[in-house]
């Protein structure tokens, strides 16, 4: 069965490239360019993972998170924070949140795939 992910990244090249990687990997990817746009796209067809960025235009990446636990469609989906800050502080806040797992930016094809293995094996 491919697994279904949602990646949410404002950044286009960034976007594409990574939707081609997992498509190329044979996961089945929704994308998304905000938080508010990501929302709608996982109430219409909840994915199995999401990989989020966190800073993006209209709701960030916290603000979306938050949401997404608010439905019951989509409280245990597996949540992948990913994005350019190695603050710390950011990696904890995402984390104490509730976040499966967080990657930095730029990262590994190697490496994103084998964090999404873990989380949705």
């Amino acid at each position: 069965m491919k697994h279904k992910i949602l990646l949410v990244e404002d950044n286009e090249p960034i976007r594409e490239n990574t939707a081609e990687l997992l498509e190329m990997s044979d996961y089945t990817v929704l994308t998304a360019c905000n938080g508010k746009e990501a929302l709608a796209a996982a109430l219409q067809q909840p994915p199995d993972l999401i990989l989020c960025d966190i800073k993006m235009p209209v709701m960030d990446g916290y603000h979306f998170f938050e949401h997404v636990r608010k439905y019951s469609t989509l409280d245990k989906t597996r949540f992948v924070f990913f994005t350019a800050s190695a603050e710390k502080r950011e990696i904890e806040e995402g984390l104490r949140m509730g976040a499966d797992a967080y990657i930095i930016k730029p990262f590994t094809a190697e490496y994103l795939l084998e964090v999404l293995d873990k989380n949705l094996g």
